[in-house]
C-alpha cells in the first residue's frame, strides 16, 4: 500500500475531514512536482505536513508513518528549489521519527537514504556516508524499489559532487538491489515485469557510467556489454543509446573494431535511421 493510500486509511481510523484535506494537499503536491512546479509542490507539501502534524497530535496512529513519508517528500521539493538546509532538516526529522518505531525498519532505511542524498547536496559527505551505511545494514538483504531508487539517486549525487569512488560503491549496492528486485518479480509472475526489467537495465547503464568516471574502463566495458545484452532481450528501444555508450568504452580500452561495429549498429537502430 502506498503512502497516500495509507493516509486515506487513516481517515477510516479517525482522522475524518482533516485527513481528507491532508490527502488532497499531498496529492496536489505530488502532481505539481511531476508537472515541474517545485515551488507549488513545496507550498502544497508544507500544508500536508502541517495537517499531518495536527493529526499526529490528535493521536491518529495511522497518520504517524504517513507524516514521515510526507516529510521525506517535502525535503525533496525543497531541495529542488535549492533550499538545501531546510531539506536536510526535514529529512533528518523524517529519519528521527522513523527510528523511534522498531517496526518501521524499511521506512527508516528509505528516509536514511533520502537524508544521505540531501547531505551530499549540502556538502556534508561524511555524514551522508554514515547515514547510507546505516540504511544498507537494515535492508540490504530485502530491498524495496523506493530504497533501490534512493540508492541510485545517492550514487548519482555523489558522482555529481566529484566523489567518484564512493559513487561506485553505492551504485554497486543499488545494482545488487535492482538485480534482486528483478529476480523477485520474475519469480512471482507468469508474464514479464517490464518496469522491473527497465529499471535493472537503467541501473546497469548507470553503474557502467560510474565505473567510467573512476577510470575503470575495463570494468565499465564489462558492465556495458551486460547492459547491451540485457537490452537486446528486454528493451530494444533503449538499445541504440546503450550501444553508443558501449562503443565509447570499447574505444577507450583499444578494442577499436568492436567499437566501430557497436557504433554502426547504434546508428542503424537509431530512430533517425529508421525514418
Amino acid at each position: 500500500m502506498g503512502w497516500i493510500q495509507k493516509l486515506r486509511q487513516a481517515a477510516v481510523d479517525g482522522g475524518g475531514a482533516g485527513t481528507r484535506r491532508a490527502v488532497e494537499a499531498a496529492e496536489a503536491a505530488g502532481r505539481a512536482f511531476r508537472d515541474g512546479d517545485a515551488a507549488g509542490a513545496a507550498e502544497r507539501g508544507d500544508a500536508a505536513v502541517r495537517m499531518l502534524r495536527n493529526l499526529v497530535d490528535q493521536r491518529v496512529r495511522a497518520a504517524e508513518p504517513v507524516l514521515v513519508r510526507a516529510l521525506d517528500k517535502q525535503s525533496g521539493y525543497l531541495a529542488a528549489l535549492g533550499r538545501q538546509d531546510e531539506a536536510v532538516a526535514l529529512a533528518a526529522e523524517a529519519a528521527g521519527l522513523a527510528r523511534a518505531e522498531p517496526e518501521w525498519a524499511q521506512l527508516l532505511a528509505t528516509t536514511l537514504v533520502t537524508y544521505a542524498t540531501r547531505l551530499v547536496r549540502a556538502g556534508r559527505l561524511a555524514e551522508a556516508l554514515e547515514a547510507e551505511r546505516e540504511a544498507t545494514g537494515i535492508v540490504e538483504a530485502l530491498p524495496e524499489p523506493v530504497l533501490a531508487q534512493g540508492m541510485s539517486d545517492l550514487a548519482a549525487g555523489l558522482a555529481e559532487a566529484g566523489e567518484h569512488a564512493e559513487a561506485v560503491v553505492i551504485s554497486e549496492r543499488a545494482l545488487a538491489m535492482w538485480r534482486t528486485l528483478a529476480g523477485r518479480a520474475a519469480g512471482r509472475s507468469a508474464g514479464r515485469d517490464e518496469k522491473a526489467e527497465e529499471r535493472l537495465g537503467q541501473s546497469l547503464s548507470e553503474h557502467a557510467d560510474r565505473l567510467s568516471e573512476l577510470g575503470r574502463w575495463a570494468d565499465a566495458v564489462e558492465l556495458s556489454a551486460e547492459c547491451v545484452a540485457y537490452r537486446r532481450q528486454t528493451a530494444q528501444e533503449q538499445l541504440a543509446a546503450d550501444l553508443r555508450r558501449h562503443a565509447v568504452f570499447l574505444e577507450r580500452v583499444g578494442r577499436d573494431l568492436e567499437a566501430i561495429a557497436a557504433a554502426e549498429e547504434a546508428q542503424r537502430r537509431s530512430p533517425a535511421s529508421a525514418n
